[in-house]
């Protein structure tokens, strides 16, 4: 089973909190002056928002690390009580949004050394504060406001500095941090779930172990590191409906001189092709060649840096998948090919405008599909979602204006149904443009 772990203390570039950050026990105690009896009462379980999207997240550390430097209570020492969350590399960390993870009102608004940090008092359990470092705050936000779950708070801010949250509960024995995962809920626990990750126990230390395997701290740094795993990596699929699209195509998959028409994604061309949300609809694209003849030689490539996923012989040539290196979960299917190296294998390395062959004759278009990995299940995309606009200019160059020139919207579809039989269409073509003629 691959290794979900990494043991190693976070270094730079990455920059962690501030030394005044680490401080935790001169901050502000927000909480009701009763207190919360933990000796009594298990830990509430009542975060049904996320502060961040965790499908963004490339890893997160673990609770009671040695990452960052000492973050710890009353009760313990020489610990990072908290949670670091370190955005994927192809996301923009300075947009990405933060929330309020519960109904509450805004305690504090600090600065420290890479941003702001945002003290949110929960109003369900008024012991409960939610600390969130390394924030940029929308600028209405101010003290003593009161916000809801799941609220816009701000975003992240520097593009090498994690972004990380604390839990602090004040209790009849004294101020105690807890970890983000013992406080949410089972529905929430969901989002994490579905990167791969098994159990919440995959993201806490437990005392038990941490006192087992100590850490040395000086001065709020650590000088040792222990022996246990800090990291948990996330292993998410891209969420299309939430993040759309990544335009990184900047190879044409065939020669751009020999296309004479493309039908439009969800066209009535061909046969239904179509995902775990459609059905009924041909969800790729059909190139159709200039000329009566000589379609043989039409040139076809890779359209991205990745891997042979599946190579196999079907009706009328090669089909092959290449599976994107930098975007793993987007996967390029071309069919009818005529393979220039017969050896090539699945599992083999191929690069962006390597040349895979050609086309395999007149007696059928050729077509790409591209598929998507996501959290709900597999969507297939548009060839033209995905190129960059460097590539899009190209086909501007001959005569199509937008992207969505080539694409039926779902709607458009849904409104004029076609009827299938197996993966034959028996009704419904016609009623919409079926193809773009380029010049």
């Amino acid at each position: 089973m691959k290794k979900r772990m990494i043991t190693t203390l976070i270094s730079l570039p990455l920059i962690l909190l501030g030394m005044h950050g680490m401080d935790c026990q001169n901050e502000k105690n927000p909480a009701a002056p009763s207190g919360f009896d933990l000796d009594r009462q298990p830990i509430p379980r009542f975060v049904r928002a996320n502060y961040l999207d965790p499908g963004g997240m490339a890893r997160i550390s673990r609770f009671r690390s040695a990452v960052g430097g000492d973050y710890s209570d009353d009760f313990e020492t020489c610990r990072s009580m908290l949670h670091y969350f370190v955005p994927r590399t192809d996301f923009a960390w300075t947009v990405l949004p933060l929330y309020a993870p519960v109904a509450g009102q805004v305690t504090d608004l600090i600065p420290d050394t890479a941003g702001t940090r945002i003290t949110i008092q929960s109003q369900a359990y008024p012991d409960f504060v939610f600390h969130i470092f390394n924030a940029a705050p929308l600028p209405a936000l101010a003290v003593g406001m009161n916000v809801s779950a799941g609220e816009i708070i701000g975003a992240h801010t520097l593009r090498n500095t994690p972004s990380a949250l604390a839990v602090s509960v004040q209790t009849t024995r004294g101020r105690k941090l807890v970890s983000w995962f013992d406080v949410i809920t089972d529905s929430l626990w969901h989002s994490y779930g579905a990167c791969q990750i098994p159990h919440s126990r995959y993201f806490i230390i437990s005392k038990e172990e941490r006192d087992a395997d100590p850490l040395t701290c000086s001065q709020g740094g650590f000088l040792k590191g222990g022996h246990l795993d800090n990291w948990t990596s996330m292993l998410c699929h891209w969420d299309v409906d939430a993040w759309g699209c990544p335009q990184f195509v900047n190879v044409n998959y065939i020669d751009l001189d020999r296309i004479h028409k493309i039908s439009r994604f969800r066209s009535a061309i061909g046969h239904d092709f179509s995902d775990d949300f459609e059905s009924c609809r041909s969800m790729k694209h059909y190139f159709w060649l200039n000329g009566d003849a000589g379609w043989e030689s039409a040139r076809l490539y890779a359209p991205v840096d990745g891997k042979i996923a599946r190579r196999f012989d079907e009706f009328l040539g090669t089909q092959v998948w290449i599976r994107s290196h930098e975007y793993p979960d987007f996967e390029f299917r071309i069919f009818h090919i005529q393979l220039l190296d017969t050896t090539l294998a699945e599992g083999d390395a191929v690069m962006a405008g390597q040349l895979l062959g050609t086309h395999f004759s007149t007696r059928t278009y050729s077509d790409i599909a591209v598929f998507v990995e996501t959290p709900r299940g597999r969507k297939l995309v548009s060839y033209f979602e995905v190129m960059s606009d460097a590539l899009f200019q190209c086909y501007q160059a001959r005569g199509l204006a937008l992207r969505s020139d080539a694409i039926i919207s779902r709607q458009q579809r849904d409104a004029a149904p076609l009827s299938c039989s197996g993966e034959t269409f028996t009704a419904g073509m016609g009623a919409l443009e079926d193809w773009v003629t380029l010049k």
